[in-house]
């Protein structure tokens, strides 16, 4: 079974025209059904994941994302945004004593913030940007 997959402007052409068809989609889900479901009346060949599909909108400013989070075991802070894969930036506060504590790390691009509970992003709200 061949497929295609198609480039960054293709793929953000799509999300354009199902955004202005739908200014609101409830999931990240949703979101891929309905630009796969556009790509394949171009090119029936054309794959794409959800991720990537998520990441192409968010970084060319297309959509905006509201994220609910889930609990995470895990402890380990990332340096890269799960969301976008965009650096995260260290919100910093200093003490009482002189001392500088990084109080938790915010996404540069997307809303992903993450503070002492760690938490990891449960679902996505998308909806059209201006």
């Amino acid at each position: 079974m061949t497929y295609k997959i198609p480039d960054e402007d293709t793929v953000a052409d799509s999300i354009l025209i199902v955004m202005h068809k739908n200014p609101q989609i409830r999931s990240q889900e949703e979101l891929a059904r309905f630009v796969r479901r556009h790509l394949s009346a171009t090119d029936p060949e054309y794959k794409v994941s959800g991720e990537r599909i998520r990441r192409i909108g968010i970084n060319r400013k297309i959509i905006g994302v509201a994220i609910e989070y889930n609990a995470s075991k895990s402890s380990k802070i990332s340096e890269l945004c799960p969301v976008c894969r965009n650096p995260m930036v260290p919100i910093r506060n200093r003490t009482l004593d002189g001392g500088v504590v990084e109080m938790r790390r915010k996404c540069s691009v997307c809303p992903y913030a993450i503070g002492s509970n760690p938490t990891v992003p449960g679902r996505y709200f998308f909806t059209k940007k201006r």
